[in-house]
């Protein structure tokens, strides 16, 4: 979070993303043991969910502070230049996902990853897959969270702007795109083969506007919203979605004529429930006194580093959770090779992130030794 020195910096958001990050990491290896630990086996949203929330409180911390009248064509750049960096992000890890799984498919002759993660696509149309990786309308499986972090950034200095005037315009003018997408069917198409993303950056973006407003009042010192009734609302809301899942009951309900994505748990459209279930978990974790046990605790540093550096270590994770779909296609391992992988993947993660602030504090130290010199 750029804009931020150590001693002001919410350590609390830094936690959740990198907890956010382990359990992408977990969950994108189908089958893995501790995947059905994660929390969306206890209520309908998941970590994609929380990842686009609390990127939406990192923009407000890194951006919302300099979005002012003569400022904003130069912030909006800075936006503009990180949608960029995920953006090559992106393409890097499309190349390296092929690397991966396309290397294991020739190494064994078996292609049923190739089919799983929907690269088989480019041995069918291998010109159509490369424009379409440039264009972002290609997004093969576990492959499809970047894109639209690179849209909703994209959409994020029209959302300031409106947030600059005051949080409650923001969230309608937000509320009011979301709401148009999901009534019209406004998406944004993939190709070379059919459909939409699998993330409709027009819907999401309303929990990243929720994020902006969040990081919004957290950056202006303004008190969180809180009351006995919210929070037995909020927690009755949590027990009732986590014994529906765990319970098992209809993920595919039909109250016609009543629009679907009020009732359903649509993740591509993010419907009603799923955004209210992250909103809820979100507000009663804020209700917790958090922020100085996090900071003093040390069993907590290596999730705060790894959400300190949150793009490079999804990166690594991306790649790890590839390479891990592959070795439980190549040995079956079962529970001892599941244990390996979370493992060696948490210990790359932290040993990057490490790396990363170790780095970082050198580039600081060796900044200010000449100013101490004079």
């Amino acid at each position: 979070m750029p804009g931020m020195n150590e001693a002001n910096r919410t350590v609390s958001v830094d936690f959740w993303r990198g907890f956010a990050l382990l359990t992408i990491f977990i969950n994108h290896v189908p089958g893995h043991v501790l995947g059905g630990l994660t929390f969306r086996n206890f209520g309908f949203s998941d970590a994609a969910e929380l990842f686009v929330l609390l990127a939406g409180v990192s923009a407000a911390f890194a951006y919302m502070r300099g979005f002012e009248p003569g400022a904003r064509i130069r912030v909006t750049a800075r936006i503009v230049l990180r949608a960029f960096q995920l953006y090559v992000a992106q393409l890097a890890l499309l190349m390296v996902a092929v690397a991966v799984v396309g290397g294991f498919a020739v190494w064994s002759g078996d292609g049923r990853l190739l089919d799983t993660l929907h690269l088989d696509l480019i041995l069918q149309a291998p010109m159509e897959s490369i424009v379409g990786m440039a264009m972002m309308s290609y997004q093969p499986a576990y492959l499809n969270i970047l894109p639209l972090y690179v849209a909703i950034l994209l959409l994020a200095p029209v959302l300031m702007a409106a947030m600059r005037v005051s949080i409650g315009f923001g969230l309608a003018l937000s509320g009011a795109l979301y709401l148009f997408s999901l009534l019209s069917g406004l998406a944004l198409p993939v190709w070379p083969n059919s459909g939409t993303w699998y993330f409709n950056p027009f819907a999401w973006q309303l929990l990243f506007a929720c994020g902006l407003a969040i990081g919004r009042m957290l950056d202006q010192g303004t008190p969180a919203p809180g009351n006995r009734l919210l929070d037995a609302v909020a927690l009755l809301y949590l027990v009732v979605s986590m014994g529906w899942v765990v319970a098992g009951f209809p993920v595919a309900l039909d109250f016609a004529p009543v629009p679907a994505f009020l009732w359903d748990f649509d993740k591509t459209n993010l419907s009603v429930p799923r955004l209210a279930h992250i909103l809820a978990l979100a507000y009663l974790v804020s209700r917790l006194p958090l922020e100085r046990l996090l900071r003093s605790a040390a069993a907590a540093q290596p999730l705060i580093l790894m959400g300190r550096h949150a793009l490079p270590v999804f990166c690594v994770g991306t790649v790890l959770s590839l390479a891990a779909q592959v070795a439980r296609l190549a040995y079956d391992g079962g529970i001892a090779l599941d244990v390996l992988i979370a493992g060696v993947g948490i210990t790359v993660q932290w040993l990057l992130a490490w790396t990363l602030e170790w780095h970082r504090s050198g580039l600081k130290s060796a900044s200010r030794r000449p100013l101490e010199a004079a």
